[in-house]
């Protein structure tokens, strides 16, 4: 649907006993106790196909935006609902389940919390020279992105190793799960399927991207991260087609993990979009994308990359904080990552 930003995010965020938001959007203000959604919200569900019998929302003011005015008692009107609409009916809470899963990071946690992700030593340094193990021990952290890896290895080598006579070895042991058999819903290769994982990389997707250049009459693709022995196609065809459901035009093929293929073409009028897929083998994506982008940094390694344990008398080389819970928040109740 076509909303703007503030109903999208009252959309998204509003059901039955939560506490829905709208602050800073540009939204026009609503009357206090209004019982009916806005004509243009109803406008919208309408062309949706969507009855306002399938949406609950309560909007109430924040306690901290009401401390400026001191404390409110419970029958004022300025902690009176603004919008209310059936906010008692009982609803799958779907995707914004993660509210309350949020909610309780933040209580359990606090806001400022912080994951420690730690680089190791298993050998001496000399000359930049590591005899042994790199150990990269995971802690949790969920936003351990293309940009922070980098910025990782980036302290490693300030920290004296550039390469490594041995293996780089990951440790993802601060969570002992295991992969899933089967995704949750007929989306396998939806990034939100990935299994939670100690030393979570770039959420396990890879992004495929497509640039057309209808002068060429072909489009550009490209993919990242960088993974180790990846082959995918560099170009297909563009064509004239409607951009309905351009990804099943792309006729895309990953059951081959390392030899991604695209046997369609890709519809100009479509622009510029990308493509977040899962890595179909989810054990190897941290190795095969440590080691590319090891390599790629200017890294030297005679070993391979594999999963184990940090040994006792491993050194602590580097610790580099995530960004905090605060941070992190905000991209998983935006995108139910």
């Amino acid at each position: 649907m076509t909303l703007t930003r503030a109903w999208r995010s009252l959309l998204t965020i509003g059901f039955p006993g939560m506490l829905a938001v709208l602050a800073g959007t540009g939204a026009t203000p609503l009357s206090a106790h209004a019982q009916t959604l806005p004509p243009a919200v109803s406008k919208t569900l309408r062309q949706a196909q969507v009855p306002p019998s399938a949406l609950s929302v309560l909007i109430v003011p924040l306690p901290n935006a009401l401390a400026s005015s001191g404390p409110a008692t419970p029958h004022s009107t300025a902690t009176a609902p603004r919008l209310s609409h059936r906010p008692q009916a009982a609803s799958n809470p779907a995707s914004v389940m993660k509210l309350f899963t949020t909610y309780a990071g933040l209580s359990l946690l606090g806001p400022e919390h912080v994951w420690h992700n730690r680089v190791y030593a298993d050998g001496p340094v000399r000359d930049g020279v590591l005899q042994g193990n790199l150990v990269v021990r995971g802690s949790g952290d969920p936003k351990l992105v293309l940009e922070r890896l980098q910025d990782l290895m980036t302290q490693t080598m300030a920290a004296g190793v550039r390469e490594v006579r041995g293996d780089i070895v990951l440790d993802r042991s601060v969570f002992d799960v295991r992969e899933r058999s089967e995704p949750f819903d007929d989306e396998p290769l939806r990034p939100y399927n990935v299994t939670p994982d100690g030393l979570l990389l770039n959420f396990k997707a890879v992004v495929y991207k497509f640039t057309p250049d209808t002068a060429s009459g072909q489009v550009q693709v490209r993919f990242e991260p960088p993974l180790a022995g990846l082959d995918a196609p560099t170009q297909l065809p563009v064509s004239s087609a409607a951009c309905n459901d351009w990804r099943s035009q792309l006729k895309a093929d990953f059951s081959h993990p390392l030899q991604v293929r695209f046997a369609g073409s890709y519809p100009a009028r479509c622009g510029d979009r990308e493509w977040p897929v899962a890595y179909p083998e989810p054990e190897q994506y941290a190795p095969r994308v440590m080691q590319a982008m090891w390599l790629a940094a200017g890294g030297r390694l005679t070993g391979q990359v594999r999963h184990g344990l940090r040994p006792a008398s491993a050194r602590l080389l580097v610790d580099a904080p995530s960004l905090t819970l605060a941070e992190v928040i905000q991209d998983i109740n935006k995108f139910s990552n």
